[in-house]
């Protein structure tokens, strides 16, 4: 057992002593619509390797929590890559009833046996996982679920509110004025409501502007706090910001702030967007993002700010008339050594402070952040995997000598993604797989390369049975058949297509 294993593995064992029954919210999609709602999964050690339990799983609906049951996952392996632990599983389950007293009924007691997948990973001390259940021969559904904070945002299909001041709500863990700080906050008015026009469930939030004075307030909202200092719309006085180490909570007992503990490629969300009275100079609305290291950071900043690990804008979400569209920011790093802890997302009706009119409305809903897992390069001992496309799963190579995973070079498109790499024999050709896992554990793909042998003749660069130009078989063909002084020497002189016959000859009989 190595020493990263080691601590890795006992980190581990540090989490399933500590929380037998790990409590955790989760994020349930099902057939395209997500919701979120309390979990459990439990972990207990067997043998060698853990059953992993999900315990009393419902589904969330308008009406009420419908049971499904306990999902258990035994005898799950752990593998050690890079510093991670990953765990991953394909497994057909009966789903055991629950024990919650408040569920009345528990339809996984009377459902077949369901194919269920499962991969996750502990990594930095951080549990993620992902469940994808298979229940579309019983009731028409497929089931996905994540777990584990600090991936993506919380509430991110604004399914769920909470009343901040007065009558007014905002959509939980986010923000907008009615929680602002500043000198001018009680003067900000109100820039957010819930709206029943969604791109999936049944809400999402709106955020609009308003006019007051003649001078446009744009509607804005954040996975920060705002802060209203300044009657001067462009005044970074206005700004939002986090600062994990103020305990103000809102009026759902949530931080103002959004933990990260990743490095997600980008962010995206659905968004219908229109402008009461168009402004063709400031047409755009916009959303931004900052990953920090949990410490004071701003948007816009006030100063160049060193724990920030990396952000991302789009500043120019055009109107969408009328339709939902979605639309992306890729992340741009810093070059240091900042571990990311929190993001700051901020949305606006308009990306340039106090432009745009003064009745515009920005509809967002299904926000996520985007992690890949696919390679951009891949290479069997320092040689390019011939045709490699991200997008094509299995190869051939030809290499001389034995093969193993060290020789193996890849190169992944994900800034958090995990790269494992293994060697089997399958019906007596090697084959080397590649397997790619998104940051947050929610996509994997796996690359196949099966081995061959190259020619053992020197010069036979490309494995192809050409050297300078000349194909090797044909000149054995004609040395063997007797045609050494016959065409195509048609020179007489030793040659065939500019290569000296006594050359080839040592190659094939010495292995020169």
């Amino acid at each position: 057992m190595n020493k990263i294993y080691a601590l890795v593995f006992f980190a581990f064992a540090a989490l399933v002593a500590r929380a037998t029954d790990y409590n955790e919210p989760i994020v349930v999609t099902v057939n395209g619509e997500t919701s979120e709602q309390p979990g459990i999964l439990s972990i207990v050690e067997n043998g060698n390797a853990y059953d992993m339990t999900m315990k009393n799983f419902m589904l969330a609906s308008e009406d009420g929590p419908i049971g499904v049951g306990n999902i258990t996952m035994t005898g799950v392996e752990l593998r050690t890559v890079g510093d991670a632990i990953v765990f991953q599983t394909s497994q057909t389950v009966e789903i055991a009833p629950g024990d919650d007293p408040t569920i009345p009924f528990w339809m996984g007691s009377v459902l077949p046996p369901v194919p269920v997948n499962m991969v996750g990973k502990l990594e930095n001390d951080h549990l993620r996982c992902s469940i994808h259940i298979d229940m579309m021969e019983s009731i028409q559904q497929i089931i996905d679920v994540t777990i584990g904070k600090g991936y993506q945002l919380q509430n991110q299909s604004f399914e769920n509110w909470h009343q901040s001041t007065g009558n007014y709500e905002e959509p939980n863990s986010w923000h907008s004025f009615e929680t602002a700080t500043g000198s001018l906050a009680s003067l900000a008015g109100h820039h957010i409501k819930k709206s029943d026009d969604a791109h999936s469930g049944y809400a999402s939030a709106c955020i609009y502007s308003s006019s007051i004075f003649g001078i446009v307030a744009n509607g804005t909202m954040t996975t920060g706090r705002l802060n209203a200092g300044s009657m001067t719309a462009s005044d970074v006085a206005n700004h939002s910001y986090l600062d994990m180490s103020q305990t103000d909570v809102d009026g759902n007992a949530d931080p103002f702030y959004s933990l990260m503990y990743s490095r997600p490629d980008s962010i995206a969300v659905w968004v219908k967007f229109k402008q009461g009275t168009a402004n063709a100079s400031y047409p755009y609305a916009t959303i931004s993002a900052v990953i920090t290291d949990g410490t004071y950071c701003q948007d816009p900043e006030d100063k160049a700010y060193t724990n920030v690990v990396a952000k991302a804008k789009n500043a120019t979400i055009a109107q969408t008339g009328g339709e939902w569209v979605r639309v992306k920011a890729p992340f741009e790093y810093q070059e240091n050594d900042v571990v990311p802890q929190a993001v700051l997302v901020t949305m606006s009706t308009n990306a340039t402070p106090g432009k745009g009119s003064g009745s515009d409305e920005l509809l967002v809903d299904d926000i996520e952040f985007i992690y890949n897992a696919k390679l951009t390069s891949l290479k069997v001992k320092g040689q390019d995997v011939p045709d490699f496309d991200s997008d094509k799963l299995d190869y051939e190579v030809e290499v001389s000598g034995a093969v193993t995973v060290d020789d193996i070079e890849a190169v992944a498109d994900g800034k958090a993604a995990i790269i494992e790499k293994t060697s089997e024999v399958v019906d007596e050709t090697q084959e080397l797989h590649v397997t790619v896992f998104s940051g947050d554990m929610s996509k994997v793909t796996t690359y196949t390369v099966a081995v061959k042998q190259q020619s053992a003749l020197r010069g036979d660069v490309n494995g192809d049975g050409i050297v300078n130009g000349t194909d090797i078989q044909a000149v054995i063909n004609f040395i063997v058949a007797g045609q050494y002084d016959e065409n195509p020497d048609v020179n007489k002189d030793g040659q065939v297509n500019g290569t000296d016959i006594q050359e080839v000859i040592n190659i094939i009989v010495h292995a020169e």
